[in-house]
């Protein structure tokens, strides 16, 4: 099976992934060409923020070297100091440190600098130094915007939930082949990517949001049957514990607020308790003197089920397992016609909560050790012939054995429930057909109107699927070759091996198929299932209000890559304005020399063409054009004053 067609329709652009908060749920959705261009883009956005964002880093900490004076005459050509000079010509981070701590340490500075310069000049290298190792290391952490392969679908006219053509002559032929292979999809994904299988490389078990839904097993839960129907002591009890919605790919407003459980309880039971009658050759003179037919009634024929017998032959030459399931989706209270031992100790009132029943018959099929399964059960010996068979004495052979009954049944209630995180509140359990009440889910439906049809429209999905859950659905017609594991331990007619209770097992992987139809179903929304007819379906949401949900499932895709869009925006914005505020130096060049300030003049005139201009000026000149363009101003004199 190929999980997902490769041109599954996937939302480009921005789109809200509602199971994240607020700010982080913007997501932005590339394929995975456009990403990497962006990416690159945003990492040499971010490492040329750093050389340009430097000139900011510089001009501050030149400024920290001005000196503090006492009020006194000083002018624009006041002689920088050597830290200035360094600072102002450094167009690198890395150049500005080299050349301060060159010149702190290596050329050693005169002592009339003092130990504060030095100190300075060490803790600016430190500095220039930690702004290059910040912008490189911001330049490599860019990629953290990366959210990973996770998409929503686009809404197309083929979204929806597609079923048989209700008015097609095929209608029962394509209802049920598309109910045997969307079973055998979840078959096929269960056996590859449930209970920590590791992916082979052929199969894709990342496509889904979660590639498996955690299961739990309890192995003392109640018989939800009437006494004496069970055979065991006590049941098998195979739970969902509280899954989120969001968890099966729903993005809604409100699905990772809402929480669904799925339960069923199951045990063997006793078969004789429907037996009806056996046909031999005495009442059906077309039989054979040792073919046997028995029948077995789960629900008394009326109009609804004009006869709904189930057929049993006493066949010792099959060599498979013949497995057949129903379900029977019954409203409260359960009616008289369906068999007393089907009735369940507590029947649900809501969801048309009825019993589903698994019926396994084998007589054909040979073992080579007898078995205790409470389903199985295989003491019966084989008897061969006395004599001999070309030279093989028969009465010698090993000896082998078959199931001691002719049908075995396994009965199981299976459930449903609904809660809500905002409210703390659980709806009551249910059949499988539930009807859910928003308002009694959480209070804020009945004022809201809009929060109740976010509820509504996250709910719609997970209902229109659920009901494909039930073990019987999982059986889907197949025969055991296929639905059954003790299968796989099965060679022409021979059962060489079980588990100590091979019928927990089956249970167990039946549940995590039900479940896999679960995440398929709603996947397969997105524009129905593979391999579908062209001719003979439809789909079933058409014109109705359930197309509101299309374009409302997330899933993972190995062709696209999605980011995180407000970290997108913040790097483009905080590189743009810091770019933007390191061409102050430039804009200065603009500013009349009669509007700058002291500090700005000296900064200009700490450039190292300007430096060089002034060395080969006369000194006259100098002192004309500071009385002319640079008034005198009384600042804080940091170097001592001569006594």
């Amino acid at each position: 099976m190929i999980l997902g067609n490769p041109s599954t329709p996937t939302t480009l652009g921005v789109w809200m992934d509602y199971s994240r908060d607020v700010i982080s749920s913007p997501t932005l959705t590339l394929s995975n060409r456009d990403a990497a261009v962006l990416l690159a883009f945003l990492a040499t956005l971010v490492a040329i923020t750093g050389v340009r964002s430097w000139r900011i880093s510089r001009f501050a900490m030149y400024m920290a070297f001005v000196p503090r004076q006492q009020h006194a005459e000083a002018s624009i050509n006041d002689q920088p100091l050597p830290q200035q000079v360094i600072l102002r010509n450094s167009e690198t981070a890395t150049g500005a440190a080299i050349g301060l701590l060159s010149y702190t340490y290596i050329n050693k500075a005169p002592k009339a600098a003092g130990t504060r310069q030095g100190v300075k000049g060490t803790l600016f290298s430190a500095i220039a130094l930690g702004h290059w190792a910040t912008f490189i290391a911001l330049s490599i952490l860019t990629s953290q915007i990366v959210l990973g392969r996770t998409v929503v679908s686009k809404a197309t006219s083929s979204c929806g939930k597609w079923g048989p053509d209700v008015n097609s002559s095929d209608f029962s032929l394509v209802y049920n082949e598309m109910g045997l292979n969307a079973t055998l999809d979840a078959d096929n994904y269960v056996q590859n990517c449930y209970f920590n299988h590791v992916k082979s490389g052929i199969f894709d078990c990342e496509r889904l949001m979660n590639q498996a839904m955690n299961i739990s097993v309890s192995h003392d839960a109640e018989c939800p049957f009437p006494d004496n129907v069970c055979r065991t002591k006590f049941a098998l009890a195979v739970d969902t514990g509280n899954v989120n919605l969001a968890h099966l790919g729903i993005n809604t407003r409100l699905a990772h607020e809402l929480y669904f459980r799925r339960r069923s309880v199951c045990a063997p039971i006793h078969e004789e308790l429907f037996f009806l009658e056996t046909y031999t050759a005495a009442n059906l003179s077309w039989f054979k003197p040792d073919e046997k037919l028995s029948i077995y009634r789960f629900v008394t024929p009326t109009d609804d089920f004009p006869l709904f017998d189930h057929l049993v032959r006493h066949d010792n030459r099959s060599l498979a397992y013949k497995l057949d399931a129903y379900y029977f989706p019954l409203p409260y209270p359960l009616p008289d016609t369906l068999a007393a031992p089907l009735h369940f100790r507590d029947q649900l009132r809501d969801g048309y909560h009825g019993p589903s029943i698994i019926l396994l018959s084998g007589r054909g099929i040979t073992f080579t050790h007898k078995s205790d399964d409470a389903l199985w059960s295989v003491h019966t010996e084989v008897e061969y012939p006395n004599g001999t068979f070309r030279g093989l004495d028969l009465t010698k052979l090993p000896p082998k054995y078959r199931m001691d009954r002719v049908l075995n049944i396994i009965g199981c209630d299976e459930r449903f429930q609904l809660c809500a995180k905002h409210s703390n509140r659980c709806l009551p359990w249910s059949g499988l057909l539930p009807l859910v009440d928003t308002k009694a889910l959480d209070d804020r439906a009945i004022s809201n109107t809009q929060i109740g049809r976010d509820l509504i429209t996250a709910v719609s999905l997970l209902q229109n699927v659920i009901p494909d859950t039930s073990i019987s659905e999982v059986i889907a017609g197949r025969d055991g070759s296929s639905a059954l594991r003790a299968s796989r331990h099965t060679n022409n007619g021979e059962q060489y091996y079980l588990e100590k209770e091979q019928w927990k097992t089956e249970v167990t992987y039946w549940f995590a198929v039900a479940m896999a139809k679960l995440q398929l179903g709603i996947f397969n929304t997105i524009q129905g299932p593979n391999g579908m007819r062209p001719n003979g379906t439809m789909n079933l949401w058409a014109d109705s209000p359930m197309m509101n949900i299309c374009g409302r499932v997330k899933y993972r895709s190995a062709d696209h890559t999605s980011l995180s869009f407000v970290g997108v925006v913040v790097v483009i914005v905080v590189s743009v304005f810091l770019i933007t505020v390191s061409l102050f130096d430039i804009i200065i060049d603009w500013v009349p020399k009669k509007w700058r300030g002291r500090w700005l003049m000296q900064w200009e005139a700490s450039e190292s063409l300007a430096l060089l201009e002034r060395q080969k000026r006369p000194e006259s000149d100098l002192e004309r054009e500071s009385s002319a363009n640079a008034p005198q101003l009384f600042v804080e004199e940091a170097r001592p004053k001569l006594t």
